[in-house]
């Protein structure tokens, strides 16, 4: 009567398990969005939408091509912010959560708002970033690369490129952080857009994943939850 018992508990237990079994995503560093695994815009909703449903999830923070090659190799379950650019067609996505719309940033003294004015000047890119085609493509621009979004600033305000392409929310914490002055960027025109979701594999488990994310975030959406965690987390103090 025992052994049954005992058998008896071991099922009810072993699904409390596997759903205990936390959800392993990765990301990479983004100024205000990605900050550390506990630190960020997109940090504080994936945390959310975890808490939603019950699921406990570890965050991992890698450089951008690490995060790339540890999703390719399903060492994790899936990634984020995740674009068209670098994701695998097959893979399973979630709904959008956000839109990344670049500027260009530009000393005031040198205004640049287009692709058309960026013709024939030096502009700083990040290394890993995904930019869109139509800037990437345009052979009459002179790109440079550095590894993050501060160090990008700093050389736009020393005079070392003409203008800087990035997000707007991470171009402006950049801004704050590199301590430089006199640079802007024209919110009225904006370069590109690019739709930012949650990317997962391919198969059962990545295809529910998704749906389930896709799910809480057209609920948070309805509800205003969506605008109000990242607008949040956005003014929590440092």
């Amino acid at each position: 009567m025992s052994l049954i018992r005992n058998v008896a508990a071991a099922i009810l237990f072993f699904p409390a398990v596997v759903l205990a079994k936390p959800l392993v995503l990765a990301t990479f560093t983004i100024p205000l969005m990605v900050e550390t695994p506990d630190k960020g815009l997109f940090i504080s909703l994936t945390r959310e939408i975890a808490k939603r449903n019950s699921r406990a999830v570890d965050i991992v923070v890698l450089p951008t091509g690490k995060t790339l090659l540890a999703f390719s190799n399903a060492k994790v379950d899936g990634f984020f912010p995740a674009l068209d650019v670098y994701v695998p067609k097959t893979s399973a996505k979630s709904s959008p959560f956000y839109h990344k719309v670049d500027y260009v940033f530009y000393r005031k003294s040198s205004p640049l708002r287009s692709i058309k004015d960026l013709e024939g000047k030096k502009v700083g890119l990040t290394f890993r970033y995904p930019y869109g085609k139509d800037l990437i493509n345009n052979k009459k621009i002179k790109f440079e690369y550095a590894a993050d979004d501060v160090l990008n600033m700093r050389k736009l305000g020393q005079g070392l490129i003409d203008a800087f392409v990035v997000e707007e929310r991470s171009g402006l914490k950049a801004l704050q952080l590199s301590g430089e002055r006199g640079i802007e960027f024209d919110k009225t025109q904006p370069l590109s857009e690019q739709t930012v979701y949650y990317a997962f594999h391919d198969n059962e488990e990545g295809r529910k994943l998704a749906a389930l994310f896709s799910k809480t975030i057209e609920d948070m959406k309805k509800d205003g939850s969506l605008d109000r965690v990242l607008t949040e987390a956005a003014q929590s103090p440092p």
